[in-house]
């Protein structure tokens, strides 16, 4: 079973001073991937983590999540293993909530929507719900480490475009948090 065939995956952060990245299971606890921190220590020290890669079980790379430096919104790219566009991830201007818009290669666009306290997420796309999303701690301890859980469950057949892009939009969003973190 790998990351394309389960509809619900659990990832756990695995933070250092350096990177952030994850182990991904599925709901029975069985590695099916990783999701690893790249780009140059250099840039991480002073830019924090701009780059994360999701790996397959069998290392097969599914899809690379760059943020983007820039002025104003923070903005995504998501491209596959093979560095081919899958989408555009916007962060959108909000008072009380979340918001990031998705715009699919494919067409489609998603947006993932969630709490001011950013504890729960939806993501919605031309079919409606196509996932919800779940971040917690692992447990006490691990809380006092700074590493969260997120739990994402897909609406079954939802077409794979969309989960990768729902996988990217939960990275984003996780790479926003740790910028805030960082400048405030």
């Amino acid at each position: 079973m790998g990351i394309l065939t389960t509809d619900a995956l659990v990832m756990d952060q695995v933070r250092s001073f350096l990177s952030s990245d994850f182990g991904i299971q599925d709901l029975g606890g069985q590695p099916i991937g990783r999701i690893v921190t790249e780009g140059s220590t250099a840039s991480r020290m002073f830019m924090g983590n701009r780059q994360l890669a999701v790996v397959d079980g069998d290392n097969t790379l599914l899809l690379r999540v760059d943020d983007i430096v820039g002025i104003g919104l923070d903005r995504f790219t998501v491209t596959d293993g093979w560095g081919q566009p899958l989408a555009q991830i916007v962060k959108e201007f909000t008072l009380f909530k979340k918001s990031l818009r998705v715009e699919l290669a494919t067409g489609p666009v998603l947006r993932l929507e969630g709490s001011v306290f950013d504890r729960e997420f939806t993501v919605t796309g031309p079919g409606g719900l196509a996932a919800t999303a779940s971040r917690s701690w692992p447990g006490v301890a691990q809380a006092f480490l700074g590493r969260e859980r997120y739990v994402l469950g897909f609406v079954p057949q939802v077409p794979v475009p969309e989960k990768l892009g729902t996988i990217g939009a939960v990275l984003a969003l996780d790479m926003i948090r740790a910028k805030q973190r960082n400048n405030g």
